[in-house]
């Protein structure tokens, strides 16, 4: 729980409001948790009733907290975003298509030196160049996936005067290039200092993570760019669909 800064031209209710938020999207409330009643919270953050009710209808009204008459207030159960892993698709489309809000925060964009996995994934020759492009992806507003892209530099060098808060691929698509497929590796991972801070994932330190490594296609099979995606599982969905084919009826 943080304090409040009452000099901050920041309201109190809406820095209440997020700290409240901040300890759910961190797993300190969870889903079905009661919150403090209207008068514990008014003695913990020192702030009026009024500051309080402000606050918490701020939640109410996203749908992350629940009023049940006679009860209290509760952490509303929140549907995770679903993904079927045997389709090629980016996060904008996935979120989009299971009706919830995408967006994204640049943390680099950066020309830097090919690593030896990047030669190898990326058909490169010793010495070229990629870019690298590292994302927080959001969904309804809660930080799900930290991606990091590498690109080839000849043939993407475009990227660097593109806006790359939206899809990579929308903007791919507007230079006739289509990702058509790839490869993909599923694993775990823990949460590193970097990637558990408030500003990432907001998760606690050494929290188990997904982890995605992926290498994209062109339509002529040629790499377009590997992605390594570290995903908060609390609120990302992973399957595969299973596809029978009439042989196996």
């Amino acid at each position: 729980m943080g304090k409040l800064k009452k000099n901050s031209s920041v309201a109190l209710y809406q820095q209440l409001a997020d700290d409240i938020k901040s300890q759910i999207q961190s797993g300190e409330l969870m889903p079905g948790d009661q919150i403090m009643t209207e008068i514990e919270l008014s003695a913990l953050y020192d702030v009026s009733r009024i500051t309080v009710r402000n606050a918490i209808q701020i939640l109410v009204d996203d749908g992350i907290l629940i009023r049940q008459q006679g009860k209290g207030t509760f952490v509303a159960e929140q549907k995770k975003l679903s993904r079927d892993m045997g389709i090629f698709m980016g996060f904008t489309q996935s979120c989009i298509l299971d009706g919830k809000k995408p967006s994204t925060r640049v943390l680099t964009e950066e020309l830097v030196p090919a690593r030896p996995s990047d030669v190898r994934d990326l058909h490169l020759q010793e010495g070229e160049k990629v870019i690298r492009i590292v994302r927080l992806r959001y969904c309804d507003d809660i930080p799900v996936v930290l991606e990091e892209n590498r690109f080839p530099q000849g043939r993407y060098l475009f990227l660097l005067g593109e806006d790359l808060t939206g899809s990579l691929y929308e903007i791919l698509e507007r230079h006739k290039i289509v990702v058509a497929g790839g490869s993909r590796r599923i694993g775990i991972s823990y949460a590193t200092e970097e990637e558990c801070g408030q500003d990432r994932l907001n998760v606690p330190l050494k929290e188990p993570l997904l982890l995605m490594n992926d290498i994209c296609v062109d339509m002529e099979g040629e790499p377009v760019h590997s992605c390594r995606s570290v995903i908060n599982s609390r609120h990302y969905n992973l399957f595969v669909r299973e596809r029978i084919g009439r042989e196996n009826r």
